[in-house]
């Protein structure tokens, strides 16, 4: 395959080259790097200009945006698997914390960068299915393509729930410290939220953007594990996630069986331990917490 591929010149008016690597055909890396400085830019308004970001809101909405404006210029041009997944993290961090605090400005802009970033990754996943009708073949493929979607919705959704904890401002912070005192936790709480949006963190790190995807998804199981049947009590109340008296285990048994499959296979090529696979800068003791034996 790798033969066909170097002597090959062009297949369905695409390079040989490109066949090796991954970025977008339509949508510009200058388009999402400009996106992302304006956000920035809105960010710093509204933290220092009109203050509807509060306290520490306001800076980390900035220096998360600060670190996604860097990767989106330093790292994405060299790679764009790395760079976009370095990018997007922060960037939806920013983009929570200004709806979490009502910062208007911040929230229409963040929302039309949303848009330029989705649109980037979905330029890659199209024309690397047009890759896929050509031969002699796509950089990831249809089935893998599903895949890496629902393990990067549900690794990054885990940031949503970080960053209320962590990084949406000392009100949001000590609202949810009262609550972690009902659950029994008593003068315990304000570590507990910390920890929790920690760990809430690293699972959105290693499952969504994929880092010892393996690893990342043995702690989230054992996270939603004890959270669920230690304090939520979704086990008790039957099935539906929206049922009376609270949700259910719908939502909960959803989450264990996607973390569960990263468990068993890794994150796969579109993801930071792919591009470190790759390369072979990872030694064998490290490898199984990226991938198992047939993707090794």
């Amino acid at each position: 395959m790798n033969q066909a591929i170097l002597t090959l010149d062009r297949v369905d008016g695409v390079s040989a080259r490109d066949y090796r690597t991954l970025k977008p055909a339509y949508v510009p890396q200058w388009l999402a790097s400009l996106a992302i400085g304006l956000t920035l830019v809105a960010a710093i308004q509204c933290g220092w200009g009109d203050q509807t970001l509060p306290d520490l809101a306001a800076w980390s909405a900035s220096l998360a945006l600060a670190l996604a404006l860097l990767s989106a210029l330093v790292l994405t041009p060299r790679n764009f698997t790395v760079g976009y997944l370095v990018s997007l993290l922060p960037f939806l961090i920013a983009w929570r914390v200004a709806a979490m605090n009502g910062a208007g400005l911040l929230m229409w802009v963040s929302s039309f960068t949303a848009v330029v970033l989705l649109l980037q990754f979905a330029d890659c996943v199209v024309n690397d299915w047009r890759r896929e009708r050509a031969s002699p073949g796509a950089w990831l493929g249809t089935v893998l393509w599903q895949m890496t979607i629902v393990r990067l919705y549900f690794g990054l959704n885990e940031l949503g729930h970080s960053t209320e904890k962590i990084f949406a401002g000392l009100g949001s912070f000590h609202t949810l410290e009262e609550g972690f005192r009902h659950l029994g936790f008593a003068q315990w709480a304000g570590l507990f939220v910390i920890l929790g949006g920690l760990v809430e963190l690293a699972s959105a790190i290693s499952v969504g953007l994929g880092l010892f995807a393996r690893l990342g998804a043995l702690v989230s199981l054992l996270y939603f594990l004890v959270a669920t049947v230690g304090f939520g009590g979704e086990w008790g109340r039957g099935y539906a996630w929206a049922s009376a008296g609270g949700g259910g285990w719908e939502y909960v048994m959803m989450l264990l069986v996607v973390f569960g499959s990263v468990l068993l296979t890794g994150a796969g090529k579109f993801s930071i331990d792919g591009w470190l696979l790759q390369r072979r800068w990872l030694p064998d003791a490290l490898r199984v917490l990226c991938t198992n034996k047939a993707g090794r």
